[in-house]
C-alpha cells in the first residue's frame, strides 16, 4: 500500500459522517495524484463525471480535501 492509499484508509476509517462514492473516489485521485507527482509522474486524474452534474460536484469537492489531507503530512 502506498502513502496515498494509507492516508485515504486513514481519513475514512473513523468514525467520520459518510461521504458518497464519488465524493471518495476525488479524495483518493487527489492522494494517487500527489503521490504520484512526489515520485516524478505528472498523471492527473480528472473528473470522470460530466461536468455540472451532482456527482461532478461531488468528486471535486473530495478531491479538495484530498490535496488538504495531503498538504497536512
Amino acid at each position: 500500500m502506498n502513502s496515498a492509499d494509507s492516508l485515504f484508509e486513514t481519513a475514512f476509517s473513523s468514525l467520520r459522517e459518510q461521504r458518497s462514492l464519488e465524493y471518495k473516489a476525488g479524495v483518493l485521485a487527489a492522494l494517487r495524484d500527489r503521490y504520484n507527482r512526489a515520485n516524478g509522474s505528472l498523471i492527473r486524474h480528472d473528473p470522470p463525471y460530466v461536468i455540472g452534474t451532482t456527482e461532478c460536484d461531488a468528486w471535486v469537492a473530495g478531491y479538495q480535501e484530498g490535496l488538504l489531507i495531503w498538504n497536512s503530512q
